[in-house]
């Protein structure tokens, strides 16, 4: 039996194929951690050229973000960051400076990285950031539940977004919900220019129980804007024009603005002096009781735009603001700036960066509302470390000391960030 069975083994019997080894396991996505420190004191003298408003005076906000993405596929990519938002010594239940622990963003992108769909929650700038910003100068950035579609079609790029602002809650974590009275939507095109590029947007923005110089309703604003930016031979420029249309409370809107920077940079000089020129203006409303409401609104702007003093915003004004900036070395640079605002209608007021009235007509004629000088010093010793110092002194005119609290502004402010 033994000698049979060894037979049927023989050399004639066929050889079994040697076994296929399986393929290695593919290795788990990689995760890249990318993270932000924000150390920042504050002193303010007056809040709104008024010394006695209780949240003026010395405080101290600090932000610590850590953000991880990944990619799960050739087409899937995902990111999570968290955000802590404190702030100590002004007011502290301030949704804008105050969110002890919760998700900035949670958003998956589907499609190559030319043309994708991102869903969930996101950040979202626009442009030079007038209209649609990040909010970075606020200890609590500004973050949107919705999704947001991004295609690169040859020379031109097209981003479209349907979006709702996420209402902060300052106390609490993982507790921020969503303003349902606040919702973004959009259309952005950019391309090359014979000089620069090109941009040009539609935004839709509804913002129920909004309240305006002319009363208080639900508002459906749409604008159309252009903008031209780039450089040249040492020149630089970043040109916007918008128009607004829509319905506020029943009635019309119809709003507009031009903001401009023009500059000269001398890169080959010593200290690489830059000279600029900022003039903008925006609308006003003329006559608050006529069924059309005029004036501008800035919808969701960067608030440090024209100064990290950011009292007054971009609506019913025109403003001067040149500057000067020097670089004494690779990693330093200083800059001082002069801002110079004015009122345009005089039956309208003046507003704050987030389009809110701080300062109502009156019966005063006059137009000319601040005078604020700001110096400035960035220093970046070593990669992903900066301190800056910002100081400036708000000097109100006579639209302000005609109408309420007069008080000058000292404003200064010191920060260390740490990126990585």
């Amino acid at each position: 039996m033994l000698a049979a069975s060894l037979g049927a083994a023989g050399p004639a019997a066929a050889t079994p194929a040697p076994a296929q080894e399986e393929p290695p396991p593919e290795p788990p996505p990689a995760i890249r951690l990318s993270g932000d420190l924000r150390e920042r004191v504050t002193w303010q003298s007056a809040l709104a050229f008024d010394s006695t408003d209780p949240d003026a005076g010395l405080f101290w906000t600090q932000r610590v973000a850590l953000a991880a993405d990944a990619s799960l596929a050739p087409a899937v990519r995902v990111r999570a960051a968290l955000v802590s938002a404190l702030i100590e010594g002004e007011s502290e239940q301030s949704p804008v400076e105050r969110n002890v622990l919760d998700l900035q963003e949670a958003f998956v992108e589907l499609g190559p990285e030319t043309a994708f769909v991102r869903i969930g929650r996101q950040e979202i700038r626009l442009g030079s950031q007038r209209l649609v910003a990040v909010r970075d100068g606020t200890t609590v950035r500004r973050t949107w539940d919705g999704v947001r579609g991004h295609a690169m079609l040859g020379k031109v790029t097209l981003d479209a977004f349907a979006l709702r602002l996420v209402a902060v809650r300052p106390e609490g974590v993982f507790n921020d919900g969503r303003n349902e009275n606040r919702d973004l939507a959009g259309v952005q095109a950019s391309f090359p220019a014979p000089l620069g590029a090109l941009e040009a947007y539609w935004l839709l923005t509804i913002h129920d129980e909004r309240r305006t110089i002319a009363g208080t309703g639900d508002e459906r604003r749409h604008s159309l804007g252009l903008r031209a930016h780039g450089e040249a031979q040492g020149w630089f420029w970043d040109w916007e024009a918008a128009y607004q249309t829509g319905r506020f409370a029943g009635g019309d809107i119809a709003a507009w603005t031009l903001a401009t920077k023009t500059g000269y940079r001398w890169e080959g000089r010593k200290w690489q002096p830059e000279l600029m020129l900022s003039a903008n203006i925006a609308s006003g409303d003329g006559d608050p009781g006529d069924g059309t409401l005029r004036t501008f609104n800035a919808l969701y702007p960067n608030a440090s735009y024209f100064s990290e003093n950011a009292v007054l915003g971009p609506a019913n004004f025109f403003n001067l603001h040149p500057y000067l900036k020097l670089r004494p070395r690779e990693n330093l640079t200083v800059g001082l700036d002069l801002n110079l605002f004015w009122r345009l209608e005089r039956a309208d007021g003046v507003y704050n960066p987030q389009g809110a009235l701080i300062r109502a007509p009156g019966a005063s004629r006059k137009r000319f509302v601040d005078a604020a000088l700001s110096g400035v010093i960035e220093w970046a010793p070593r990669e992903g470390l900066l301190l800056s110092l910002v100081a400036t002194r708000s000097q109100p005119q006579g639209f302000i000391r005609a109408t309420g609290p007069a008080d000058p502004s000292d404003f200064v402010e010191a920060t260390l960030q740490f990126t990585f």
